[in-house]
């Protein structure tokens, strides 16, 4: 009992006890680091002392923790407490598998504090990478402001649609299926839609990458306009890391 202590004193030494750290810089490492930190420190942490450094939250009753990435104010991560190999995990497809997404959007309060000034609905996106196009073997979403020169294109192509089409969103990013949700429609299995209503999708969900994206437009009012691309693709791609948009800050 008494290394065990002392093994957890020396984590919260590590993580920063007295509140829960910005990043997990230097914890994580190699592909299977998110992991290590999320289980192996976030979850006990949080269970021993209450506070679940170095995450921002850990959430036991739905499953899930939240971190914020190294050096980056807004953007969020968050990835569940049960180990989840990424996209292509068939457990996301079935029907009672945990809403992610979800989960997900709940936490862009954090995005939003990291800018350290209010955000729209509209301003704010999430996104999956594809095997291929991710760093870590554990689900994880990424939560972050959508780049503003993206923003307009989005909402304008989702206006009025209904059911799957196709945006080009070059030379910014890349081609995708789109399709305009209601907000209540979040509560759906996104991986299933995309899964079994975008041909050929199913039997290669390692090489899909999915983002969803916050919109607000009259008439429908808010809701998001989901975005999946196969072919090993990088939907953070749409995501912009230093927050630009509400500021006054030129596009790259």
């Amino acid at each position: 009992m008494k290394k065990f202590i002392a093994l957890v004193a020396g984590l919260v030494a590590v993580a920063g006890a007295a509140r829960p750290a910005a990043s997990f810089e230097g914890l994580a490492f190699g592909r299977n680091g998110l992991w290590g930190v999320v289980h192996g420190v976030c979850s006990p942490m949080s269970r021993l002392t209450g506070l679940p450094a170095p995450c921002l939250a850990v959430d036991h009753a739905r499953g899930f923790a939240t971190l914020r990435a190294p050096d980056e104010a807004t953007h969020i991560i968050v990835t569940p407490l049960v180990r989840v190999s990424g996209i292509e995990s068939p457990a996301l497809l079935r029907k009672d598998a945990p809403n992610y997404w979800a989960d997900a959007w709940s936490e862009r309060h954090w995005v939003e504090e990291g800018a350290g000034r209010p955000l729209a609905w509209s301003d704010i996106g999430m996104a999956i990478n594809s095997r291929a196009g991710r760093s870590q073997d554990q689900l994880h979403i990424h939560v972050d402001c959508v780049k503003p020169e993206i923003k307009t294109d989005l909402a304008r192509a989702a206006r009025g649609r209904k059911g799957w089409f196709e945006i080009n969103l070059r030379p910014t990013a890349g081609r995708y299926h789109g399709r305009a949700l209601s907000a209540g429609e979040l509560d759906r299995n996104i991986f299933r839609m995309v899964a079994l209503e975008i041909p050929r999708a199913r039997d290669n969900m390692a090489g899909e990458t999915i983002a969803v994206i916050g919109l607000d437009e009259p008439p429908a009012g808010r809701g998001f306009l989901l975005l999946a691309a196969g072919g090993g693709g990088h939907a953070e791609e749409l995501l912009d890391h230093q927050c630009r948009i509400g500021r006054n800050v030129p596009s790259e």
